[in-house]
């Protein structure tokens, strides 16, 4: 097949690619370095790619198996608002390209988590707990800490560094997956996947200390079986029918880490009338119970001892010094990348493949393996790393 000739494929196809990635017809002319026109020609279908622009199409630009354009409908794909009910419509037509990518790498690793787990019956824990809109939420962050096991005294003792995974390593004992992915700060802190093999994303633009709110707002979706993405963001638009469960979540996640009753003994008592806080006060509060001064706050404006216009100035500002020590981390990392000259460097395969895809699905990848479901060039792509990073992963999930 000459890599210059034109290839006949179907326009719904292509149209399809374009569409479901967010791109416009003249983002992907600028991209392939054509005029808009040609684009358009292409998805009308009175003109065709070459072999080597279609290759440039799918791999670089819509990053989509090149066979796909080989059909002549495209595949039949959920569509974003079956998953995420609590997106409005206007939020869908507006996500990001690195939105959607990130939604449909959180579908595909379902997909294979679904795959490893097809002769597995066993219950899965997290399935013994439910939650309703008609409990109470502070009562039922309660019960959920009785299931987990997970004592205030223990959590008391961890250090604030690490206390995020160790609460990780709680809710993946129960079978709930956690992946972490680089997302658009804006439009997700975290969003959940349900179905018998739930998933939960976190976004590593966020602190880690800050993930862990959005950690158990998500785990609260998964108990309700309603999937969503997570902003905390003031006067956001959800739809009507999911703001009570938005809520609801939000009061479980924090009256689960900080535990009222607790809380209330441990808050200075002439400070109970006050409705700001220092950052003192805030810091101390937060280390006490290892979590971030937002859920810190977000607790004292529950116990109507802060004001919401107060938490979200505050959160503004949290928000602003992460953006600027993220921007800085960044910087440093390409600035000693260039001096090192390296062109591919960054954090270590081991280290960020182990983070992204957490260690209870690189285990079942591995098992599968040794039980002869799995072939080398099968863990390489699940796991989306060149084999010889491998030895190193294995040691690290071994820690």
């Amino acid at each position: 097949m000459s890599a210059t000739l034109p290839i006949k494929i179907s326009t719904s196809v292509l149209v399809w690619a374009r569409t479901t990635i967010g791109y416009s017809i003249d983002e992907i002319a600028l991209k392939m370095n054509v005029k808009p026109e040609k684009i358009e020609a292409w998805e009308k279908g009175v003109a065709s790619p070459t072999y080597n622009q279609l290759e440039n199409l799918a791999y670089k630009v819509f990053k989509r198996p090149l066979a796909i354009f080989f059909r002549n409908e495209p595949p039949k794909e959920e569509p974003i608002e079956k998953d995420f009910r609590n997106l409005t419509s206007s939020e869908i037509i507006h996500l990001s390209t690195e939105m959607r990518l990130a939604l449909r790498k959180a579908k595909r690793l379902q997909n294979l988590i679904r795959g490893l787990n097809i002769d597995d019956n066993s219950e899965l824990g997290f399935k013994n707990f439910k939650v309703s809109i008609n409990n109470n939420p502070v009562e039922s962050a309660a019960r959920f800490r009785e299931f987990l096991g997970l004592t205030i005294t223990e959590q008391k003792k961890w250090n604030p560094d690490n206390s995020f995974d160790h609460f990780k390593e709680y809710i993946e004992k129960i079978g709930i997956y956690i992946f972490q992915f680089n997302m658009p700060f804006e439009e997700a802190r975290a969003f959940s996947l349900t179905d018998d093999f739930p998933i939960i994303v976190l976004n590593t633009e966020d602190a880690k200390n800050g993930r862990i709110f959005s950690l158990f707002h998500e785990v609260c979706h998964i108990l309700f079986n309603v999937g969503g993405v997570f902003k905390d963001s003031e006067g956001k638009n959800i739809k009507g029918e999911y703001t009570a469960i938005e809520d609801f979540c939000n009061r479980f996640a924090a009256s689960f880490l900080v535990p009222e009753e607790l809380f209330k003994k441990d808050i200075e008592f002439e400070k109970q009338n006050s409705h700001e806080w220092s950052e003192k006060d805030l810091e101390r509060l937060s280390k006490l119970y290892s979590v971030s001064k937002e859920v810190i706050l977000r607790k004292l404006v529950d116990l109507k001892l802060a004001s919401k216009s107060f938490y979200f100035t505050r959160k503004k500002f949290w928000d602003s010094e992460l953006r600027n020590r993220n921007e800085l981390r960044k910087e440093t990392q390409k600035q000693k990348m260039l001096e090192e000259g390296r062109k591919n460097g960054g954090i270590p395969q081991d280290i960020k493949i182990v983070m992204e895809k957490g260690k209870p699905f690189i285990k079942q990848v591995l098992q599968s393996f040794e039980k002869g479901n799995l072939t080398y060039g099968d863990i390489a792509a699940y796991l989306e790393v060149k084999l010889d990073h491998l030895p190193k992963i294995i040691d690290r999930i071994n820690k």
